[in-house]
């Protein structure tokens, strides 16, 4: 224990002398301020529909429901001519603009008014749902009467309010990943190109300590800076302790992968400027996964096989609890078998090319 304590102290001098371990802390005090006070809480930006109805119907139904429910809507929607709808959309960028008017075939009939760069998508959008709108306040219009559509109930599966998430605080999965998790692996092959570079890693082949206890006390100074670093991330922007733990839990199998891989990489490149091209590719490939978490529609079935999906997701849940416990401990438990594979093929791969060296 006493020798994994030397080497664990020097190499948290050593990472301070390379300036890692400055850099690290600094990177997560700037970027948590940013996330604080720079990024914004809400990017959302709503598209205003301008309503002008000229047969009174969907007012009526609207004033009739709002007495009886005794609710207060905002009608401002709601204009009394074309002109007034035009004045709207050009003051209002993501302005549209639906006319309902009477028929001549059909007993009511829809125009919209859009802004040059609206697209298709947007517009079958609004197109349907005002299709949809109209089935439900005027049977026959629709395909059945309206009690048939005032008894359907929708229950959510999902609960909890993730679509109430501020915007700087949904960012924090993916930066604590690229911040805490993955960066082990560049500081990994850093640290292993340096002891290469200074001839000590043959020295600890002939020494008790050996080299296992040579990796483990990097490993060791790698977990170290990582939970200040995801501490100074993570208790500030989410408000307190709130998923801490699962979360830590989480990252800190993230960094044992990274640092491995840093290892392997290590093991091959004498000089650590050698490898930077494979490691920032490695790096675009385990952030991939973030496209799928604020884009669920994009989730081929390949992003599975990437370790960083389940930290991404994870974390997410983690942080923003919901009814998805079994997330978190499927990812611990994935991110832990995975750990151990590579654990072992690390220290194997090391040793054997340590051997040949010599």
């Amino acid at each position: 224990m006493q020798r994994i304590f030397s080497l664990f102290k020097k190499d948290m001098l050593l990472g301070i002398k390379d300036v890692f371990v400055i850099l690290e802390v600094a990177f997560a005090v700037v970027i948590m301020f940013m996330l604080l006070f720079i990024f914004p809480k809400d990017i959302k930006k709503e598209t205003m529909i301008y309503i002008y109805d000229e047969t009174g119907l969907v007012q009526n139904i609207i004033d009739q429901y709002s007495e009886d429910m005794e609710l207060d809507f905002d009608l401002d929607m709601f204009v009394d001519n074309r002109e007034d709808m035009i004045t709207g959309i050009t003051k209002n960028k993501n302005a549209m603009g639906v006319i309902i008017s009477y028929g001549d075939e059909t007993l009511y009939k829809t125009e919209m008014l859009v802004q040059p760069y609206t697209t298709e998508a947007m517009m079958k959008y609004v197109e349907t749902e005002m299709e949809d709108m109209l089935s439900i306040l005027h049977p026959p219009f629709g395909t059945y009467p309206l009690e048939i559509y005032n008894s359907v109930r929708i229950t959510a599966l999902q609960e909890g309010l993730r679509d109430e998430l501020p915007f700087n605080k949904r960012m924090l999965p993916p930066i604590i990943m690229m911040m805490v998790g993955i960066i082990g692996m560049f500081a990994m092959v850093s640290l292993i190109g340096q002891e290469r570079s200074d001839a000590t890693i043959r020295a600890f082949r002939v020494t008790p300590a050996g080299l296992w206890e040579f990796i483990f006390s990097k490993h060791l100074m790698l977990l170290t800076v990582s939970i200040v670093t995801f501490s100074i991330l993570y208790i500030p922007v989410i408000g307190g302790f709130h998923g801490y733990l699962p979360s830590l839990l989480i990252i800190l199998l993230t960094v044992i992968l990274g640092s491995t891989i840093g290892i392997i990489l290590g093991s091959f490149f004498d000089n650590p400027m050698a490898s930077m091209g494979l490691v920032v590719l490695l790096m675009l490939v385990v952030s991939l996964p973030a496209i799928s978490l604020f884009a669920p529609v994009f989730s081929p079935i390949w992003l599975k096989f990437i370790p960083s999906y389940y930290t991404l997701f994870g974390l997410d849940a983690a942080m923003f609890p919901d009814n998805n416990a079994h997330i978190i401990w499927q990812s611990v438990a994935i991110l832990g078998a995975i750990d151990v594979v590579f654990v072992s093929l690390s220290t194997w791969i090391f040793s054997t090319r340590l051997r040949k060296e010599a």
